[in-house]
């Protein structure tokens, strides 16, 4: 099985597992007045071992010539791994693995990783910054790979411990090396994309 099957197994494992918490009657916690509790979340604890996943995928197409039937297509399938720890104070200490993988129809697909260690700050109201700075990253033939990562986002409950949120990931990296091109110099790559995520938290 390739990477990312693997990958997508196990988030749609995930989800499926949340889905069932929440058939089950997770949501209908209810707080001491009787009332169906919120399923923002500030409703319940925020501290402790923090893990999610961030995903985007995306596709683009075009056709520059209908009638040579000269047609470019590139995908992008990003995945984010993180585990972090949540203060008392809502401060975020983590580390990040990260990859991704573009096809190209036209010629062969390139895949990269990297690596990141990371502050944060997460509100009872569900938005939270993450800041990453990138180290040992890869894509394609190009090495040597530092940056930095922005992620801005949102998170609601799906039950007491899982999380649901969306994100905007901005990203820049600068390669070093890359072993195809002669007297290489570097290569700053800028990017920006929106995330789905799942996380869960153990407190």
């Amino acid at each position: 099985m390739s990477f990312i099957s693997l990958h997508s197994f196990f988030v749609l494992l995930i989800l499926v597992f949340t889905i069932t918490l929440s058939t089950n009657g997770a949501l209908a916690q209810t707080d001491s007045s009787g009332r169906a509790a919120k399923t923002f979340s500030r409703t319940y604890g925020r501290t402790g071992v923090f893990v999610d996943t961030g995903i985007y995928l995306g596709q683009s197409d075009a056709v520059a010539n209908p009638a040579t039937s000269n047609e470019w297509q590139h995908s992008t399938s990003i995945y984010d791994f993180k585990a972090g720890y949540i203060t008392d104070s809502k401060l975020y200490f983590g580390a990040e693995y990260s990859s991704r993988t573009d096809d190209l129809v036209t010629a062969d697909s390139a895949d990269g990783k990297s690596a990141g260690l990371g502050l944060g700050l997460f509100s009872d109201a569900g938005f939270n910054a993450r800041a990453f700075y990138v180290f040992d990253s890869t894509f394609g033939n190009y090495g040597s790979g530092t940056g930095y990562k922005v992620d801005l986002g949102y998170m609601i409950n799906l039950t007491a411990n899982f999380f649901l949120g969306f994100s905007v990931s901005m990203r820049q990296t600068t390669f070093k090396s890359n072993n195809s091109i002669f007297q290489f110099s570097s290569w700053a790559r800028r990017e920006t994309y929106p995330l789905v995520s799942l996380g869960i938290i153990f407190n």
